[in-house]
């Protein structure tokens, strides 16, 4: 990703972003006559919006009316803006800024990215990508509801019938409603049967043989695990559409982050913060930390 920032295309973009904000700004400075047009785009617009609300297309006499009121409120607009009405406008600056980053999501919507890069970005966050742990075993449960000292006598079964037999432990424990055999289950499925904290606890657990105990929301479990399947990464062509996803949310991100810094350096950023409900350390660490 950040091989990616750094590449002459986003020289580019960044260049090609200040220059259409600069273009802004002088056109803006420019156009002194009060003119207001209202081309195909508006009028795509006004229609689009209507047939969203509505689901048909409006009538001449609608679309006439949403035109009038789309020029009365640009009318209003413009004079708001020489009146500085927007000044300190908590609901405008929210409003304008978001616009800005919307502008930067065009820009990073121009980057497709490849295989290549998506088999990258997939090393780099394998962690998140990879399957859970899978399991296959029998349990038996201890219930505080049905025992004085549900812990005691888990452990004492342990010690007693370590060695016994799947079918003659099976017998041993409470009668709850649970399988006593699960076949080929990730730890997601048994987080949400048993609770978070089980699924973890078997991960060091040995294999054919009665461990435990292993507690639960209902008790304690003594496990027979005769499979645990480690967790692997997927190929990309299994999860490539969430891959995509995920490359194009965090390369959004570090664009705009990238944009933003680039910006903030055209202004000269103070702290001036002087009420005594703040630490004078404090306002120089945000001078600081603004600055970088």
């Amino acid at each position: 990703m950040k091989k990616i920032l750094k590449e002459p295309f986003l020289h580019f973009i960044c260049i090609g972003f200040g220059l259409f904000i600069l273009y802004g700004l002088v056109n803006q400075k420019e156009d002194s006559k009060n003119t207001i047009v209202i081309n195909d785009f508006d009028v795509s617009n006004l229609i689009s919006t209507w047939e969203m609300q509505w689901k048909r297309q409006p009538t001449e006499q609608e679309l006439k009316k949403l035109i009038n009121l789309n020029v009365k409120q640009e009318v209003f607009y413009q004079e708001a803006l020489k009146m500085n009405l927007d000044h300190n406008d908590e609901i405008i600056k929210r409003r304008l800024a978001q616009k800005m980053q919307f502008l930067s999501n065009d820009i990073a919507s121009i980057m497709k990215p490849t295989d290549e890069d998506l088999n990258e970005y997939l090393k780099e966050h394998q962690d998140k990508y990879l399957t859970p742990y899978t399991y296959s075993f029998y349990q038996i449960i201890f219930s505080p509801d049905n025992r004085e000292n549900h812990q005691k006598d888990a452990l004492d079964v342990l010690k007693q019938f370590s060695n016994a037999t799947i079918d003659e432990m099976k017998s041993r424990g409470d009668d709850l409603p649970f399988a006593y055999h699960f076949r080929t289950i990730n730890a997601n499925e048994v987080a949400l049967k048993f609770g978070g904290r089980f699924p973890e606890m078997l991960v060091n657990q040995e294999l054919n043989k009665w461990v435990g105990p292993v507690t639960s929301g209902f008790g304690e479990h003594l496990v027979y695990i005769t499979e645990r399947i480690e967790p692997r990464l997927p190929e990309l062509a299994d999860i490539k559409k969430a891959v995509k996803r995920d490359f194009e949310y965090d390369y959004q991100k570090e664009l705009d982050e990238n944009i933003y810094q680039e910006l903030k350096k055209q202004y000269d950023i103070q702290i001036d913060i002087k009420s005594e409900d703040f630490d004078p350390k404090f306002v120089d660490y945000l001078q600081e930390e603004i600055n970088q």
